[in-house]
């Protein structure tokens, strides 16, 4: 299999840091504290449809992520606070085809037709707000920050209103990452102390269900496997998560039972080939059951599992943001169509396909 750039935009003036996809809208966050909306189409007509107001921040955006089912986005900073962005409807809004070709590295042009307004300020946090996640119903938004804590958020409908209904203080360092399950009431958290944390929601109250170790480094990220049929009674044998570190590893764990006290047993079912020189920032398990890792050294990398459940890479492109360390990561489903979407410190973010 081979990976083809089919577009590179130059988005931002510094470190591109976090990307999300939903409703045919990629966002974008940046160290120039800038948040970017771009409209894919497909893979040959993308269009910038809207900047956000860059007054609202005063430090860099680190995490961005649409809210499921809604016309929200929320934003994380290092100010320490999320902001929450909303439009109406997006059925209005209407993207002119792009006749350029789609392998340039390109400034893409300001069309300014979705125009979100701030809806919301979540404060809570003492420091930088590294991470933010949204629950699969969107009534739950788990933030992490390098004040070593997890809180998670809880809103309605119109997610105008925002209620801290836990704050988790388990992780000894700086947390990285969040991530909830795609069916499942379960999240997970990422840290500097080299752990990822499972949480669940024990009579209404969030506690630690379960601490994997064995990374040697930072666990920057973690990503769960994309079972959409799961529920919390079929979840024996079918509950997995990736993770990357420091360690230049990806690693892949398995729920393997709850003990009678209701705590999670998991176990680490793989490392993965390697790949990386250095530090893995980022890794997004598809739900085409392919995962996706990329970091400091610039490689991006696709690993299949085989018959045998070992795992094999089944694609690798040295050096996607030239010689720019990469931050993020994402499968991305357009019009049925699997992408991979990346961001670095060039400020780029580029689409890729892969063949087999």
């Amino acid at each position: 299999m081979s990976l083809k750039l089919v577009k590179s935009l130059k988005l931002q003036n510094d470190k591109l840091w976090s990307l999300d996809f939903a409703h045919g809208l990629l966002a974008t966050g940046s160290t120039d504290r800038k948040i970017k909306i771009i409209s894919v189409k497909d893979k040959d007509h993308v269009k910038l449809v809207d900047v956000l107001d860059d007054t609202v921040h005063k430090k860099a955006i680190r995490s961005v992520a649409w809210r499921p089912h809604s016309n929200l986005l929320a934003a994380g900073s290092f100010d320490s606070t999320v902001s929450i962005w909303s439009k109406e409807s997006f059925d209005d809004l209407e993207i002119e085809d792009d006749d350029e070709e789609t392998n340039d590295s390109t400034a893409a042009t300001d069309e300014r037709t979705l125009e979100m307004d701030l809806l919301a300020i979540i404060e809570g946090h003492e420091n930088e707000v590294k991470g933010i996640a949204w629950s699969h119903d969107g009534y739950l938004l788990a933030t992490c920050s390098r004040d070593k804590s997890v809180w998670i958020w809880e809103t309605d409908e119109t997610g105008e209103e925002y209620e801290c209904v836990s704050v988790l203080q388990e992780h000894s360092q700086d947390v990285k990452h969040v991530v909830w399950h795609p069916t499942l009431p379960l999240l997970a958290s990422s840290s500097y102390d080299d752990t990822i944390r499972l949480w669940k929601d024990y009579d209404d109250d969030w506690e630690c269900a379960a601490v994997l170790n064995g990374h040697e480094g930072t666990v920057w990220c973690s990503d769960f496997e994309k079972m959409l049929d799961l529920t919390e009674e079929t979840c024996n044998d079918r509950l997995r998560l990736c993770s990357a570190s420091d360690d230049s590893t990806v690693r892949v764990w398995k729920y393997i039972a709850d003990d009678e006290d209701g705590q999670q047993e998991w176990e680490c079912e793989a490392i993965l080939p390697a790949v990386h020189a250095r530090q893995i920032y980022s890794v997004s398990w598809g739900p085409n059951g392919l995962i996706a890792s990329t970091g400091s050294d610039g490689t991006l990398a696709i690993y299949k599992e085989t018959e045998n459940h070992d795992w094999e890479v089944i694609a690798k492109r040295e050096l996607c943001h030239g010689v720019y360390e990469v931050n993020i990561v994402k499968w991305i489903d357009v019009n049925g169509k699997m992408l991979l979407a990346t961001g670095g410190d060039d400020g780029c973010a580029n689409l890729w396909s892969w063949d087999e």
